[in-house]
């Protein structure tokens, strides 16, 4: 949804923002007021044409790149994230390694039913940004584990969104939610230790 867009992305402790540290899918750094997350690049330099990403671990980005000379040609390459970086989707083509002290980490201590992050304060974006949200569940081996559900969750009240049997789910927060407290919670389905990241993002429209 959100591939052809010029993407930044900011992150929030919980119930606070955290500066409004930004970076670009062209790697241009906008504020320095936080931590940048690290954005997963091409490293081949006959094939640096950023395309899309996914985490195939905790610690490891896949990235598509297409070729300088023979377009439509896409060579896959590994970007490692660094100490203290974990891998989360936030769009349904992109993916970050985001510092781990400026994200949600949290896990289900081996319960089957909803486990969920604390509460991020949605703070309403500038008109000329649309608020998206991402999060991603892995084993304790850091591989990405498939889960029966991710939600979710505003406020105290019914409105939440949710994918099903999936081990990532991303999505742009409507303006209605904006100055709600959102919740992000899977369900294990089983007593498996099963651990998440999640990240919010700006996209610029």
């Amino acid at each position: 949804m959100f591939a052809q867009l010029y993407i930044i992305y900011i992150f929030f402790l919980v119930s606070a923002v955290v500066g409004i540290p930004v970076v670009n899918l062209q790697n241009q750094t906008f504020s320095t007021d936080g931590l940048v997350p690290t954005r997963p690049k091409c490293t081949d330099p006959n094939n640096s044409k950023y395309k899309s990403s996914v985490c195939a671990t905790r610690k490891l980005a896949r990235v598509s790149c297409e070729s300088n000379d023979n377009s439509g040609t896409v060579v896959d390459t590994n970007f490692s994230c660094g100490d203290g970086e974990s891998c989360v989707d936030i769009t349904s083509n992109d993916v970050l390694c985001v510092d781990e002290n400026n994200a949600l980490v949290w896990e289900n201590n081996h319960y089957s039913g909803f486990a969920c992050s604390a509460p991020v304060l949605l703070v309403p974006p500038h008109e000329s940004f649309q608020l998206v949200a991402g999060m991603t569940t892995y084993s304790t081996t850091g591989d990405p584990m498939q889960v029966v559900v991710l939600l979710a969750k505003y406020g105290d009240d019914e409105s939440r969104e949710f994918v099903g049997h999936q081990n990532n789910f991303t999505f742009a927060i409507n303006q209605e939610n904006f100055s709600k407290n959102l919740s992000f919670c899977f369900a294990a389905g089983n007593e498996e230790e099963i651990q998440a990241v999640a990240s919010l993002g700006y996209v610029l429209l």
